[in-house]
């Protein structure tokens, strides 16, 4: 059997949702590009969906203001950050071949010329890269950085996105973080936003536009928008739970049940009501009711909410929760 006749929940690697919080960072990057920045600095606590939705930004591109080259590097943690690794990591990243005994300048100069070899590929205007784990950053990392986006201004425009952990990062913008030179700050830190995990309410600001909460949405994905196979309008949650679609259920349907479960284990942890949910944990929760309780249970109609509490465990839904200590001894 081949992969495209497997339904992609059982594939190695599950597709993507499209989220309210990837939407707002899409109209932040948009509205930071027309600005004329040079750079949008992304900080959120880990695992609430930060490299999720930078995919995103590369994965579609009818958020861009501009037609872009874009493309995704992650970061390691050299023990000296000096030029050379950092232009090499990238080449590599590129799939390009690298002498050990290329000069730095020589280095950085492949870089550029491949970033721009890909652009006009592409017919782009301008090029996009996203980096995660910037919060490996230090200093030196984003002089790199700016020889790059030095060069590139010679033929094209450059925009970075630096992805942070909020609480990982070397370097940051308020006051209590270590700041970076100012020359640094002003053309890199200047433009921020704050990345969430998914939104039980609607923020004020969206609630114009937006009549369902960010963890809603995500349900109504699986439950409407996500099919397979293509053009046959069977849902995820359709196929998986036949017999409860059938009997009008969704995954959305029992969001009130499963927020209340949520905050009963949050609150027997010490912790407080729930005000978002983690990527992470949200696919991994949604995977498991829908294939290894729904899908394996013909007879399957509804959750329970002993079935939620164990599912939450079993996907470490507390583990990456701020503020959570574990279980006493």
């Amino acid at each position: 059997m081949t992969t495209s006749e497997v339904h992609p929940l059982l594939r190695y690697k599950r597709p993507l949702i499209l989220t309210r919080p990837g939407e707002r960072l899409a109209g932040a990057t948009r509205a930071s590009i027309e600005m004329g920045c040079d750079a949008l600095w992304i900080e959120g606590h880990g695992r609430v969906g930060k490299t999720f939705g930078g995919r995103q930004l590369v994965q579609t591109d009818a958020w861009r203001p501009f037609s872009m080259y874009m493309t995704e590097f992650t970061y390691s943690k050299p023990i000296k950050p000096t030029e050379g690794y950092f232009m090499t990591s990238l080449l590599t990243q590129m799939g390009q071949s690298v002498a050990a005994s290329a000069s730095s300048s020589m280095l950085l100069s492949r870089v550029v010329r491949t970033l721009n070899e890909q652009r006009v590929k592409r017919s782009a205007d301008m090029i996009g890269l996203v980096f995660n784990e910037a919060n490996r950053f230090t200093s030196e990392e984003y002089e790199h950085a700016m020889s790059i986006g030095n060069e590139c201004e010679k033929t094209t425009r450059l925009f970075y996105l630096f992805i942070n952990q909020s609480d990982a990062g070397r370097l940051g913008r308020g006051d209590t973080d270590a700041r970076p030179p100012r020359h640094i700050f002003g053309r890199y830190f200047i433009n921020s936003h704050r990345y969430t995990g998914l939104l039980w309410d609607i923020p004020p600001a969206d609630r114009p536009h937006q009549a369902m909460s960010d963890v809603a949405l995500a349900f109504l994905e699986y439950d409407q928008e996500l099919t397979w196979p293509e053009g046959s309008g069977i849902t995820f949650t359709q196929h998986c739970a036949p017999k409860a679609w059938a009997n009008g259920w969704r995954l959305g349907s029992q969001i009130d049940m499963i927020r209340k479960v949520v905050n009963e284990v949050r609150s027997e942890a010490g912790l407080p009501l729930a005000t978002s949910w983690p990527m992470l944990t949200f696919e991994k929760f949604v995977y498991t009711v829908l294939v290894r309780i729904a899908m394996e249970d013909e007879d399957f109609l509804e959750l329970t909410e002993a079935q939620v509490r164990e599912v939450l465990y079993r996907v470490g839904y507390l583990e990456i929760e701020p503020g959570y200590e574990g279980v006493a001894a």
